[in-house]
């Protein structure tokens, strides 16, 4: 699945969505929100929180992260690469899905 990056505020993410913190383009990269695909809950990545290093192209349209990102709801870890989205179950995730 691809991620999609957007401005939209993070309360109106949708599944697979992402949006940058700070909106500034010019700004200093804090992080991403991103909505899990899996449950739809939305999940802050800190750049430099815990080791994790956020990587954006040129004209932000993709990002890449140096390490997975757990979903605070659901628990499944979430990997991104160059926009690519990979979802991950380990014995931590909870069965919660809604349509």
């Amino acid at each position: 699945m691809r991620l999609q990056v957007t401005s939209r505020r993070p309360c109106e993410l949708e599944r697979g969505q992402a949006r940058r913190v700070s909106q500034n383009p010019q700004g200093v990269l804090v992080g991403y929100h991103l909505c899990c695909p899996r449950c739809g809950y939305v999940t802050v990545a800190l750049h430099g929180s815990e080791g994790l290093t956020i990587t954006e192209s040129d004209d932000r349209a993709e990002i890449t992260l140096s390490r997975p990102v757990r979903c605070l709801f659901c628990k499944v870890l979430i990997e991104v690469a160059t926009g690519n989205v990979q979802l991950t179950e380990d014995k931590h995730v909870r069965d919660v899905r809604y349509r």
